[in-house]
């Protein structure tokens, strides 16, 4: 039998349901039994670099990433960051805020918005309020100060508004009784694309990237894994709870397994991509003025993605 091949995965947040396919494939053997060695990686504490930066440098394999990413680094040309599987087919994520009503009131004064400082995102908060009437101009951001912290911060009180994925801190807040306002934005006008991908380094030497033999195989392997997540909800919880720190009881994770499993498809084969969708997302950025294409380097979506 020939050696297993090593695959190295930078998660893009500590586990979580958005991972759960990951786990069950690998608890499962799926991955193995198509002779890959996969090994899960979770940031450290202080988020020291990103997904696509460990991938950027060798560390992994293959990164966890939003869109953006890719994009991002297309206009940088870094690294041709190139998505293999999108883990959800619906935007998940949302704008929240306890008190703020209308988006449109994050552009008042002494309304403060934390930000993850990724690219594109402060200017897509923006164009949401400038969407609803407010003056996005105004909106006063807040860096991280750690990105998992966010949504703590935003519980104290301390920044109004922040970017969460809702099967995972919206669940968390319904179970502490916290009501929160969800501004998506598919309903401000903003074509949101895949988030978050498995992405590659397309532009690495043969020798370093995975050929697309190992890419076809763990994409199969990671579409029987979040398969088996929407059709057993026990296991997945099972599985991903040793792995989540801090711990999360059974009945977190059993909702938000529910909640989430309507989001990894849309009824079309898990994982797949479309160009389409990826188009009218780069459009819309390019549109809003929010991408800095060199002269002769137009970010095309097929350079973005690849349906292994």
């Amino acid at each position: 039998m020939a050696p297993q091949t090593t695959i190295k995965i930078a998660l893009d947040w500590t586990p979580n349901t958005i991972h759960t396919g990951l786990y069950l494939a690998l608890e499962a053997g799926l991955y193995a039994h198509r002779n890959l060695d996969v090994h899960l990686l979770p940031p450290d504490n202080a988020y020291t670099h990103t997904p696509a930066k460990r991938l950027e440098t060798g560390e992994v394999d293959l990164a966890i990433c939003p869109s953006e990413s890719c994009i991002a680094y297309h206009e940088s040309g870094k690294m041709h960051l190139q998505a293999i599987y999108a883990i959800l087919q619906r935007d998940a994520s949302a704008i929240v805020s306890p008190h703020l009503t209308q988006i449109r009131q994050l552009g008042e004064e002494n309304r403060t918005y934390g930000s993850y400082n990724a690219r594109y995102e402060d200017a897509i908060v923006q164009a949401m309020v400038s969407h609803d009437g407010g003056d996005g101009s105004r909106m006063t951001v807040a860096p991280q100060q750690g990105k998992l912290s966010l949504f703590d911060a935003l519980k104290a009180g301390t920044i109004d508004a922040t970017w969460v994925f809702l099967p995972w801190e919206g669940v968390e807040a319904e179970l502490d009784n916290l009501p929160l306002h969800a501004f998506r934005m598919e309903d401000y006008g903003i074509p949101y694309g895949y988030s978050p991908v498995i992405a590659h380094n397309a532009s690495a030497s043969s020798s370093q990237r995975l050929s697309k033999d190992v890419l076809w195989n763990f994409v199969a392997a990671t579409m029987e894994g979040y398969h088996h997540a929407m059709t057993s909800v026990d296991e997945a919880v099972q599985v991903l709870s040793p792995h989540c720190s801090p711990p999360r009881s059974e009945e977190f994770l059993r909702k938000s397994q529910e909640r989430i499993n309507g989001f990894y498809s849309d009824g079309s084969t898990l994982g797949r991509m479309s160009g389409r969708k990826w188009r009218v997302w780069v459009e819309w950025l390019r549109g809003k003025g929010m991408l800095e294409e060199k002269e002769g380097k137009r970010v095309g979506e097929e350079q973005l993605f690849v349906n292994p």
